[in-house]
């Protein structure tokens, strides 16, 4: 099982949010203008897990410049594939795809629901693993996670809940 989310909205706070949380927190993307977004240390962990058993891929709204500014996804979870743009440019080990590029552009889908189911399907196809999508999204074609484990505005919850669920999952065999 690969589990592709929406990190933005289910695992990322900003810093007032981080700030006024119960739980440790972690700078996770910094860019010029300074610290923007944060995550629970408990969500770090599963993160530097999924990464490194390259179960877990981020699906962003982001291009690839500001994507650099996700030190996370550089320093500490190095995700096999990043879904940018909301699966308009995907990066293999954070280089971009041409590969993939090319075959979007011959496949004519234009939709951001139909781009990123395609990109689902090619990540599916490259990793041999069914995908599991944690988003707003609902593509008819793709597992999801259960609509209860997102807690709208709450990174802590969302989080704790995503990968209990996702490791239960994984105990069962995906």
């Amino acid at each position: 099982m690969i589990l592709v989310t929406e990190v933005e909205q289910w695992l990322f706070m900003d810093q007032l949010t981080a700030d006024q949380a119960a739980v440790p927190t972690i700078l996770v993307e910094k860019d010029q203008s300074g610290a923007r977004s944060f995550t629970p240390m408990r969500t770090l962990f599963q993160l530097k897990k999924w990464t490194a058993a390259k179960a877990f891929i981020p699906l962003l709204s982001c291009d690839e410049a500001a994507y650099k500014a996700y030190e996370v996804f550089h320093v500490d979870a190095l995700p096999p594939y990043a879904l940018l743009q909301g699966g308009r440019v995907v990066l293999k080990a954070n280089q971009k795809d041409t590969v993939y590029e090319e075959a979007l552009a011959m496949s004519g889908k234009t939709t951001d629901e139909d781009v990123l189911s395609f990109a689902l399907q090619y990540i599916e196809e490259m990793l041999d693993e069914d995908i599991v999508l944690a988003s707003g999204f609902d593509l008819a074609d793709v597992s999801r996670v259960p609509d209860d484990v997102y807690v709208p505005g709450d990174a802590v919850m969302t989080g704790q809940r995503l990968f209990t669920w996702a490791n239960k999952q994984m105990e069962r065999g995906g």
